[in-house]
Formats: C-alpha cells, sequence, structure tokens
C-alpha cells in the first residue's frame, strides 16, 4: 500500500511539475517559444535592404543587388554602394543571438523604444517577398564594473546592448552590439567611398597635369623616374602606398561639375583598368575643390575634407 501511494505522490507532483514549466515556458511569449537567435534567413537570397530611420529627413534607405554590385539610391539617383557595409548588415541580422527577454506590450516598447514612430525599421528581401522586418531601439552601454583593471589591461570593452522587436511579433529581446550605429538613414553611411583600390605593387605609371606643369613617373626595372630623371624612391614608396587605398570622407551634393577640371592624375599599371583622378575648383571655401574618379562614377568627393586634394597632389 505503501508503494501504491508513493506513485501516486509522485504521478501528481510530476503533473504539477509539467504545469508550472508550461506556463512558464508558454506565458511570456505568443510565439510560445524564447527565441536564441532572432532571425534565420540566408543572406545570399537578399536583393533587397530598406532602412527606415524616424529621425532621418531623407526618406527610406533603399539598397538594393544590381547585377552584380549593390546599390543604393538617394532621391532617385542610383549610386555605387559598399559592399563590405552590405555585407556586415546582412551578418548582424543573421548571427545576432539573444541576451534575455525583454518583455511585450506597448509599455515594453514605449520603455525599449521599439514603436514604430521611435524604432529604426529594417526590412529584408529576396525580389518582391519579405524576408523579416524588424524594429531596432534603444542602445543602453554599461561600463566595465571594474575600471581600474580596464585601465590596466585595456582589453574589457563594458557591455553594449540594443533592443529589437519583430514587426509582425510583441516580444522584445535585448542583443548585443550598438545596432543604430549601422542602420543609419543617412544614405551617404552606405556609398561606396574609394577613388583609387589597386594593389600598390601593382602601379608602374602615375601622370599628374597640374596648371603649367606635368610631372610623369614611371617605373623601369624597379626604379622610378621623374620625367626621365631618377626620383626620390623612398617618396614614391609612400606616395604609391597611400594613394593606391584612396578614399573620400565627404560627399558633394552637386548636380553640374564645374566645365575644367584645373587638375588631374592617371593612374596606370598590372592587373587593373587605370583609373583618372580630377578636381574641380571651386568658390566654396570648404569644399576647394571636387574630386572625381573613373573608379567611383557618379560620387563627388570634398577636396578640403580629411585633406583629399593634399594627399593627391601635393604629397607628390
Amino acid at each position: 500500500m505503501f508503494k501504491k501511494f508513493s506513485s501516486g505522490v509522485l504521478i501528481i507532483i510530476l503533473a504539477v511539475l509539467m504545469i508550472i514549466y508550461l506556463i512558464v515556458r508558454y506565458s511570456g511569449s505568443d510565439d510560445r517559444t524564447f527565441r536564441d537567435k532572432i532571425l534565420s534567413f540566408d543572406a545570399a537570397t537578399i536583393t533587397q535592404i530598406l532602412i527606415k530611420d524616424p529621425k532621418s529627413q531623407e526618406g527610406v534607405v533603399n539598397l538594393k543587388f544590381s547585377g552584380d554590385k549593390w546599390m543604393v539610391n538617394n532621391g532617385g539617383v542610383d549610386y555605387t554602394a559598399d559592399t563590405n557595409v552590405v555585407k556586415n548588415i546582412l551578418k548582424q541580422l543573421s548571427d545576432m543571438p539573444t541576451k534575455r527577454y525583454a518583455g511585450k506590450g506597448h509599455d515594453t516598447w514605449v520603455k525599449y523604444e521599439v514603436t514604430d514612430s521611435m524604432a529604426s525599421l529594417v526590412t529584408l528581401k529576396d525580389s518582391d517577398k519579405t524576408v523579416a522586418e524588424i524594429y531596432i531601439g534603444k542602445f543602453v552601454y554599461d561600463m566595465p564594473k571594474d575600471q581600474q583593471q580596464q585601465v590596466q589591461s585595456r582589453q574589457q570593452r563594458g557591455d553594449m546592448t540594443s533592443y529589437v522587436r519583430l514587426a509582425d511579433e510583441k516580444d522584445v529581446y535585448a542583443v548585443d552590439g550598438f545596432l543604430k550605429m549601422s542602420f543609419s538613414g543617412n544614405v551617404n553611411s552606405y556609398r561606396f567611398r574609394n577613388l583609387v583600390s589597386v594593389n600598390p605593387a601593382d602601379i608602374t605609371r602615375i601622370i599628374s597635369d597640374e596648371p603649367g606643369y606635368k610631372k610623369v613617373f614611371e617605373n623601369q626595372e624597379g626604379k622610378w623616374l621623374l620625367n626621365g630623371a631618377p626620383a626620390d624612391s623612398t617618396k614614391m614608396v609612400r606616395f604609391r602606398s597611400s594613394i593606391a587605398r584612396l578614399s573620400g570622407s565627404k560627399f558633394v551634393d552637386q548636380e553640374v561639375l564645374p566645365a575644367v577640371p584645373s587638375h588631374s592624375m592617371m593612374i596606370e599599371g598590372n592587373n587593373f583598368t587605370p583609373v583618372e583622378i580630377k578636381a574641380y575648383p571651386v568658390a566654396d571655401t570648404n569644399v576647394a575643390y571636387i574630386i572625381t574618379s573613373t573608379a567611383n562614377p557618379g560620387a563627388l568627393f570634398n577636396g578640403k575634407e580629411g585633406g583629399l586634394f593634399k594627399k593627391i597632389w601635393e604629397n607628390l
């Protein structure tokens, strides 16, 4: 009889425990499950990314895969997008483990800034099919607890947390990282910024046309010549390295260029299409020159920002 009583009690205890488990497991989410990963998709299938930032005046950022490259639309004009930036966006979204469940409901949405009017909405598409929509909300940074240890080791970075919500769900989750930095409403944040991107060792000839003077640098049998005479080899190595990976830091919004450039530079060599850079003088002292490159059609760069003009012509 004792065994029967014990078995009955055991069954009741197990049943109670199962009920408690089910209540805890399923009461927190309409999906009846806690997500250990926010999104699941194949990045290779994504052909369009739409980013709507409520604080931006530029409208929706439209990134679209066209032909063999990503483009970003600004005011009806398509510009080449930075492929690395797009890849980073897709990697972040496809590899986003959950730190913890933050709650659900309107009050939670407001608290963590994942409402329609507060959060950035990111939409992923495969052709015309919407693969996923996610709201990116509040960011919180917690300093490391042991500041002294941080100063000594320089390795701790503190705790960075972003709050997100899938558009078709009520639940809010905490994830690692500063996501809003990657999902700006500024179209220029996604544009390709390179003017030259080649292997420095492949450059064999540089022709610089400047007002009243033309410089022709040529590499002949490992020695650099300037207009036929020996050039400073150390200076040429340094300049060739800097010009090979040249990028602009600020774009210029201007539809029509001045008629004639004052400076131009042709970069030639092995394993790449020759690149021509031009500088157009403008009256705006905050720009000084508009810089263009055949390696980045349609992009106009501020020649003064970051000392771009000086890097090209005053360091040669």
